[in-house]
């Protein structure tokens, strides 16, 4: 599926894609960010990558799990250099008190070329009624200026923390 930028210019340039299935207890998805790569902000692979907050400041992909309509969520992070993050949230950008120490991604690959740029990741994720993902993505460009890209934009401001963003899953 298309992601839609909240900010309008940055579509000149830039298509973002997102897709997921659920297969075998793992909710497998993949991003696409198409466009000229050179233009962005992409940080560089380390071999310290792993688990690391603050992803969201820059050029990442995003996932947003809702139940149903559920306050709580979880929300997954993956940063073009092999970085990743999670927290569950026990209502609307409320990091619950205590999170699970043993969540990681069960696969995280990143794919360059030219003008494209493909991450996959698969997490634990068991298929459930009325699951809901939010896929989104942050383009950062040098300078620091940002576009945040989504299923839709229901509010007067870029927040993928929005349960409208959630689309249910398949």
């Amino acid at each position: 599926m298309s992601l839609m930028p909240f900010e309008p210019s940055a579509a000149e340039k830039f298509s973002c894609s997102a897709s997921f299935k659920i297969e075998n207890g793992l909710l497998l998805l993949e991003y696409g960010i198409s466009g000229p790569l050179p233009e962005l902000s992409i940080p560089q692979e380390t071999s310290g990558s792993g688990f690391t907050p603050g992803l969201w400041r820059h050029t990442c992909c995003e996932c947003f799990l809702r139940q149903g309509n559920e306050a709580s969520y979880t929300e997954w992070n993956f940063s073009l250099d092999c970085s990743w993050w999670s927290c569950r949230f026990d209502a609307y950008r409320a990091p619950a008190p205590v999170q699970p120490s043993d969540v990681q991604p069960q696969d995280f690959q990143i794919i360059f070329r030219k003008n494209i740029v493909t991450l996959t990741a698969a997490i634990a994720c068991p298929a459930a009624a009325g699951l809901r993902i939010g896929p989104a993505l942050i383009l950062e460009y040098p300078g620091g200026g940002r576009s945040h890209w989504a299923i839709e934009h229901p509010g007067a401001a870029p927040d993928f923390h929005h349960a409208g963003i959630c689309a249910f899953a398949p």
